[in-house]
């Protein structure tokens, strides 16, 4: 079920020192303006203290004291900032890269239960590519094994895909059998073709997961034989060039985001005291907050531009 938007709020305040026509007249304008159909909610509000007067008349009617408006500069609530959607530390390079693209965005914020974990840029995935030399880095970033079978299109054929691939080294199995066994060690994961002898040396050398490419066969002696000695199997549709260029977008991106010194901003904060701070760094965005913490979207400087001033209240 979708939620519904909230009701954009606008403040009806007198002047400073109220007295009570100017307290009188708000609460009239907002109650008039509120018969009207235009999608806002109107507030009464006042901008000071209530004097005597003004708290005998509105005893006398029964009518509640306006909210106290100390100050109507735009806040971050004001504005429209954008409602990036927050994801989880577990997805992979891959699905977030998809994300941004949909969204048309270039942060995307790492949530978990509603607070913000990280931010994961795309200069971040870029320079996930830079780590492609090191062989051990899908075990390193500990890796799900759906998430390698979602980046290959594949299918997984024996094995737990909620399990983690967290030891070994990613090699291609390009090789004969017996030279093969001179550079798999227990715990790799092997991509490799069609070719049963290739197959059955990579699991008998221990092999914790092997990639069968181009959507190749496996029998059952090779499945039951993965079985017995708990290598995970995926089949994908690509040839193992392909294969061996995108398995590194299965990892996750928990291993990639930025953790540390995170520039965010508050609900409340008024956009008069965030613009030197967005001016004095490079970010193209700042994930918003509010006082519990709790993730909520994302600023940019083309926000700003677009920012209200003082757009939310009505002075009688």
């Amino acid at each position: 079920m979708e939620e519904k938007e909230e009701m954009a709020k606008v403040f009806v305040v007198g002047h400073r020192n109220p007295d009570t026509d100017s307290i009188c007249s708000a609460i009239s304008y907002a109650n008039l303006k509120n018969t009207s159909d235009d999608g806002k909610k109107y507030v009464a509000c006042r901008a000071g203290r209530v004097n005597e007067e003004t708290k005998y008349v509105l005893d006398y009617f029964g009518i509640q004291e306006p909210e106290l408006v100390e100050d109507v500069r735009t806040q971050v609530r004001d504005i429209d900032f954008r409602r990036t959607p927050g994801v989880q530390r577990n997805i992979s390079l891959k699905t977030a890269w998809r994300i941004m693209k949909d969204e048309r965005v270039v942060t995307v914020p790492v949530v978990n239960r509603k607070r913000l974990e990280g931010v994961l840029t795309v200069s971040d995935i870029t320079d996930s590519f830079m780590e492609a030399y090191d062989s051990e880095i899908l075990s390193t970033a500990h890796t799900r094994y759906c998430n390698i079978v979602d980046t290959l299109e594949g299918t997984l054929l024996i094995g737990d895909e909620k399990a983690y691939y967290t030891k070994g080294k990613v090699l291609v199995a390009a090789a004969n059998p017996d030279l093969m066994e001179s550079y798999i060690s227990k715990h790799d994961l092997v991509i490799l073709g069609n070719r049963y002898e290739s197959q059955l040396c990579a699991i008998e050398m221990e092999a914790d997961c092997i990639v069968v490419c181009e959507g190749a066969p496996v029998s059952l002696t090779i499945r039951k034989l993965a079985q017995e000695r708990g290598c995970t199997v995926i089949s994908t549709p690509f040839d193992t060039f392909t294969a061996a260029r995108f398995i590194n977008q299965s990892m996750p991106i928990s291993y990639f985001m930025k953790r540390d010194h995170l520039i965010t901003f508050e609900e409340d904060e008024f956009i008069d005291d965030i613009r030197d701070t967005m001016a004095s760094v490079r970010h193209r965005d700042f994930p918003i907050i509010n006082s519990q913490g709790q993730y909520l979207g994302t600023i940019s400087r083309r926000n700003l531009l677009g920012a209200r001033k003082a757009g939310n209240s009505c002075r009688s």
